[in-house]
């Protein structure tokens, strides 16, 4: 994961951690399977690019 730059990063953590948060303390574990499914892809896709640009 030290191919993933600090900005992609600090977006990925902003956006999906907090989300998720959000959706565990609410209780709602659709919305909260879905935020982990969508973050697990973003990163997988991210690291996916990296890979291609070396």
């Amino acid at each position: 994961m030290k191919n993933i730059s600090l900005m992609n990063m600090t977006v990925f953590i902003l956006f999906f951690g907090i989300a998720l948060i959000e959706a565990f303390q609410k209780k709602n574990w659709l919305v909260a399977a879905l935020f982990l499914a969508l973050g697990l892809l973003s990163l997988w896709a991210d690291l996916k690019i990296n890979r291609k640009k070396k």
